[in-house]
């Protein structure tokens, strides 16, 4: 990033504004416990559990243009996943009937 002031208040305005918006991400979650530097950054403590999440952003020429780490302590986040299957093109075989 030559200039990261330029960025303002969104990095996905300014990557779009150059052509370059993020269009496919994949999001890693994994736990950890706080080291001695993220505890005091985050006031937790010492060996906390923690949830990181890496996200790395693409292109559409594929290119990664993104990387964030997000720190999220157990008392602050909550997430909630759904997941859905276009039964029309995904339907099950009928049991046959004998």
């Amino acid at each position: 990033m030559p200039d990261p002031l330029a960025i303002g208040a969104s990095l996905y305005r300014y990557l779009e504004a150059r052509g370059q918006a993020v269009v496919r991400a994949l999001q890693h979650f994994r736990a950890v416990n706080a080291s001695a530097e993220i505890a005091r950054l985050m006031g937790v403590a010492l060996q906390a559990a923690l949830l990181v999440i890496t996200r790395i952003g693409y292109s559409a020429d594929q290119r990664a243009i993104e990387l964030t780490d997000t720190w999220c302590r157990d008392d602050y986040y909550d997430f909630i996943a759904e997941l859905c299957i276009d039964r029309r093109r995904h339907a099950l075989p009928k049991p046959r009937r004998t």
